[in-house]
């Protein structure tokens, strides 16, 4: 019977430090695809970045900068973006605790920028593209283009990783924040989430009457793991998405690859 699996990537079916996937979780996901499914990827990555790990495969529909691009067969389905002037407000606030050594990272529809200790990266780039760069010619970099997701990275969890999320969510009316695998918080425009971006996807491909099956381990995961009572995370997840989803497991790729055991 012909399934929707919607999954995470980062701490979902890639553990932390992986740079790809298992071989295992690779075969699980060719499964999906193999059993006449549909296989939506809903991660905080770029679309870029995600088509890069599947291996550029076009049946996949790709849900990116958590559900604020949906891409599918290299075509632009929706993009969510911010008020400019409201995204030039989040840098320059996040921008005030460049001392503490976060990483922003802003994303727009077809480029991540990846900013650390005044120099600029440009989509996961080893090489700096830009160096010597302060707020001003940060901002000065966007003038003009749409912005849909801002994150930033602390490699600890610790006190004012949460003063960060408190004071955004207070600051700023017009906005998602997440926590997102404990080391980075995300900031989307109202309603640019996965759970939003998924029913888009139904609703464009006509398939709600498909059993939907959802695999997620974060804050950023909840908006879609609400959508039905096949949700599923790992044992380890946060503990508020334990209390969302409905299922846990230990190995991924086995939980994904009895769904389709039977048939």
């Amino acid at each position: 019977m012909k399934k929707i699996i919607v999954s995470d990537v980062d701490g979902t079916s890639m553990k932390s430090g992986e740079q790809e996937f298992r071989k295992e979780v690779k075969e699980a996901y060719l499964k999906v695809l193999n059993n006449d499914s549909y296989l939506i990827v809903a991660s905080g990555r770029t679309y870029r970045n995600l088509f890069k790990i599947f291996n550029y495969d076009k049946r996949i529909i790709y849900i990116s900068e958590n559900g604020n691009q949906i891409v599918f067969n290299e075509e632009f389905l929706k993009i969510n973006k911010f008020n400019h002037d409201e995204a030039i407000d989040i840098i320059k606030f996040l921008y005030g605790y460049k001392k503490d050594l976060i990483a922003i990272l802003i994303s727009t529809p077809f480029e991540a920028i990846y900013y650390e200790n005044d120099e600029i990266y440009i989509d996961e780039e080893e090489t700096p593209r830009y160096k010597n760069i302060d707020l001003m010619k940060l901002i000065e970099y966007f003038n003009g283009k749409d912005i849909i997701k801002i994150s930033i990275f602390k490699e600890k969890m610790d006190t004012l990783f949460y003063e960060i999320y408190d004071s955004l969510n207070k600051k700023y009316s017009d906005i998602e924040v997440f926590d997102a695998n404990n080391r980075w918080i995300d900031v989307s425009p109202l309603n640019g989430n996965k759970g939003e971006a998924v029913k888009y996807v139904l609703d464009r491909f006509k398939i709600n009457d498909l059993a939907l099956y959802v695999f997620g381990d974060g804050e950023n995961d909840i908006s879609m793991l609400k959508l039905t009572e096949n949700s599923y995370c790992p044992n380890d997840s946060l503990d508020s998405v334990k209390k969302i989803a409905l299922h846990q497991y230990v190995h991924f790729e086995d939980t994904l690859s009895s769904l389709f055991d039977k048939e």
